[in-house]
């Protein structure tokens, strides 16, 4: 009798886990499923992520950078340089025609047209925030042009000019907006503004020559850059930077061989920051 009744009493308990577990799923079942909560927490947490990352990937405050690049100066004014070379080789080609006997035809190698210089500089920045800084720099260019011409008596000279100056300048980076560019998954673009002066040492020496530029107070010039963040790590930054140049000097002594010339151009520059 004791067994039935446990018997009995197993079969009363089963009963009522299934009836309550039927009633459960009817009543799910029978929701509309807009009337279900939505979990939207797997596509909100990527966007805050995102937006915390963004926010933190240019250091601010007190930066510094150094930078090195190459640079096709517009120097427009090497002309006159190829006409002092012409003029000494006709000068040889003179002598050569009145007594040719024995002798052997003058020769030259003409200048390039294209002046490559690899300027290099360094400076500080003082970073508000992803969008805005503005920084101080000082810089060297350097380029020298050398051609080789030969008289009558097989005898060789080494003609040169050669531009040097040392440039600072203050800058002002801003921001491109990110919603501004339609690529995915891209670093910071920049748009610089720089503003230079020319100081003591910049100018020109030649064979025939030299030409030293005045200090101009208000300046020489300016450029304009695109910059892209293409590396990081940590608080150490690599920028590429591609713009063009117009730095445009004077010299007021008589003696100089040139009274005024443009050492701007088109340049490319690396940067690093940190």
């Amino acid at each position: 009798m004791k067994s039935i009744k446990a018997v009995a009493f197993c079969l009363f308990l089963l009963s009522k886990t299934v009836f309550s577990q039927d009633s459960t799923a009817v009543s799910l079942d029978s929701l509309p499923q807009d009337s279900l909560p939505q979990d939207t927490s797997l596509v909100l947490l990527p966007t805050n992520d995102t937006t915390d990352t963004d926010s933190v990937k240019i250091k601010r405050g007190l930066r510094f950078f150094a930078a090195a690049g190459i640079q096709l100066i517009n120097f427009k004014e090497r002309s006159k340089f190829q006409g002092f070379l012409d003029t000494q080789y006709d000068k040889y080609m003179d002598d050569y025609m009145e007594n040719s006997a024995g002798y052997v035809s003058p020769m030259k190698q003409d200048f390039q047209t294209v002046n490559l210089a690899f300027p290099i500089t360094a400076g500080i920045i003082w970073q508000f925030n992803d969008m805005h800084s503005i920084g101080l720099g000082a810089g060297f260019l350097y380029d020298k042009e050398s051609v080789i011409i030969k008289d009558k008596h097989s005898e060789f000279r080494n003609l040169t000019y050669t531009l040097q100056a040392f440039p600072i300048f203050i800058e002002y980076r801003l921001g491109i907006s990110q919603n501004l560019i339609s690529m995915n998954n891209v670093d910071y673009f920049s748009v610089l503004l720089r503003y230079y002066w020319m100081l003591p040492g910049t100018e020109i020496y030649s064979y025939w020559g030299n030409a030293e530029a005045d200090f101009e107070p208000l300046g020489n010039g300016f450029g304009v850059f695109l910059g892209y963040c293409f590396s990081k790590w940590e608080v150490f930054e690599i920028w590429g930077e591609m713009g063009y140049l117009s730095l445009g000097v004077k010299s007021d002594d008589e003696k100089s061989i040139l009274d005024s010339w443009n050492l701007g151009g088109i340049s490319v520059m690396i940067r690093a920051v940190f």
